[in-house]
């Protein structure tokens, strides 16, 4: 009998292929998962009770802190609940700065006695490959593109899949005073038409220069009471180079790219024109300029800020307070968008038992799950790294209430795998640094700015090796 329901079977799937053609071999993503490895998935044995330990910045009170302290909280009880007497447990333990818990945690892994699962800075990634368990025995190639694409441009270093970028706490994006705008006969994009055809968008260099110039009023006797159609604390020469179609530096950051062309140029000579051609104040013409172009921008003197993901709940309920509306946009594009991830992320280190690495795979798959990602991003303004979060209750109720965030969140389509290495964090320092003295040095030529940030990339490029 069991024979014959066996071939019965086997008929049945047979015919169920008939007339269909041959599949088509899905498309794998081959930076993701080369044909050439194979991956082991660390799953929990629940043989019995373990304890492991996870580092992450801030404080117990911080928003982020204290929502993975709630998280550990909530999934000690499952684990309590479903394997009793052999379940995992949670420490967290809080590290108070990014910095310090860096320090700590380079030095804990020389002497061996790190946490198993702990928060980085998306910049430090580089600094752990040697000891950073390869994230593709955590989770499958379709969880993995299943994920926010656009929150992916540290994870790889090396060709090793090293982060869950879990806290990306804000991306660099333009706020607009809608209302000032419109007042002024201006018409903004669509967020959504941005989103669905950017290829066909008009939002460009061009045409936002165009705006905020023809915002800016300028008060020559008394320039506290002008108006200025954009605002800005810094230039941003990796944000620039990407939308012209270029990048700063080679994949591993052992080299520049951006002495090949003209790009650097093109993008500096923009963000100078913005001050010369009275579209915005110059930065270095104040002292805390960064305090007081947001004041500006809440009452009314600055038409456009270029400020953090990080501000929107604020600027919301400031814009209610002042009966104006507000509009997200990503910064125009010349050839293509470009919006850029920061905040941390969360690796396993391999220097510790296998059960320890195993648990740590268990909780860091619960806590990607979308309730639990929908519960982070509630709590904490942070982009949601698994999409199926915004249809959870806890996080679409924000989005309703404040929904700048989630245009913000689907602007991350326009995110890139970034270039890595352990000398990024210094070049970058140092290039933005020098860019700024299309600011600070106004009669200095551009070129020779770029002659020095030439020098000064390579400089820091040789130096962190």
């Amino acid at each position: 009998m069991k024979k014959f329901f066996s071939l019965l079977v086997l008929l049945v799937v047979s015919f169920m292929f008939v007339g269909c053609g041959p599949k088509e071999k899905e498309v794998v993503d081959d930076v993701l998962y080369p044909e050439d490895r194979a991956w082991t998935m660390l799953e929990a044995k629940h043989e019995s009770p373990i304890e492991i330990t996870m580092w992450i910045p801030n404080s117990a009170t911080s928003s982020m802190g204290a929502a993975i302290g709630e998280l550990a909280n909530l999934y000690n009880s499952y684990q309590a609940v479903t394997y009793p007497g052999k379940n995992i447990s949670v420490v967290v333990e809080y590290q108070g700065t990014s910095g310090a818990l860096n320090t700590k945690l380079q030095a804990a892994i020389l002497a061996n006695n790190n946490p198993v699962i702990s928060a980085v800075g998306v910049s430090s990634v580089p600094l752990y490959e040697a000891k950073a368990v390869d994230l593709r025995n955590v989770f499958t190639y379709d969880e993995i593109k299943g994920l926010n694409q656009g929150l992916l441009q540290y994870s790889l270093y090396n060709g090793k899949f090293m982060l869950n970028p879990y806290f990306p706490s804000a991306s660099n994006i333009l706020v607009a005073n809608k209302t000032l705008v419109e007042s002024k006969g201006f018409t903004l994009p669509n967020p959504q038409d941005i989103i669905n055809s950017p290829e066909e968008s008009t939002w460009t260099w061009a045409e936002f220069k165009r705006i905020v110039k023809g915002i800016t009023t300028i008060d020559s006797g008394n320039d506290e009471n002008s108006v200025y159609g954009f605002a800005s604390g810094s230039v941003d020469p990796i944000g620039m180079m990407f939308q012209q179609g270029g990048k700063l530096y080679n994949d591993t950051v052992t080299d520049i790219e951006f002495d090949k062309n003209d790009k650097i140029k093109t993008g500096l000579e923009f963000w100078r024109s913005l001050v010369t051609e009275k579209a915005m104040r110059n930065p270095s013409s104040r002292a805390n300029h960064n305090t007081i172009i947001t004041s500006e921008f809440y009452s009314g003197k600055v038409g456009i800020i270029y400020t953090t993901s990080s501000n929107l709940i604020t600027m919301t309920k400031k814009a209610n307070e002042g009966n104006f509306k507000i509009e997200v946009l990503p910064f125009p594009k010349q050839e293509r968008f470009f919006t850029n991830q920061g905040g941390s992320g969360i690796i396993i280190l391999d220097n510790k038992p296998k059960a320890e690495q195993e648990a740590a795979a268990d909780f860091m798959r619960w806590l990607t799950q979308p309730t639990q990602v929908a519960y982070m991003c509630a709590q904490t303004g942070y982009l949601p790294v698994n999409p199926k979060a915004t249809n959870e209750p806890a996080l679409s109720n924000v989005y309703q209430e404040y929904p700048v965030m989630k245009t913000v969140s689907n602007y991350m389509i326009f995110g890139i795998r970034s270039p890595q290495g352990k000398a990024k964090a210094a070049v970058d320092s140092k290039v933005n640094t020098y860019a700024k003295q299309i600011w600070s040095e106004p009669d200095k030529s551009i070129d020779d700015i770029v002659t020095e940030l030439i020098a000064e990339a390579r400089y820091e490029i040789e130096a962190n090796k």
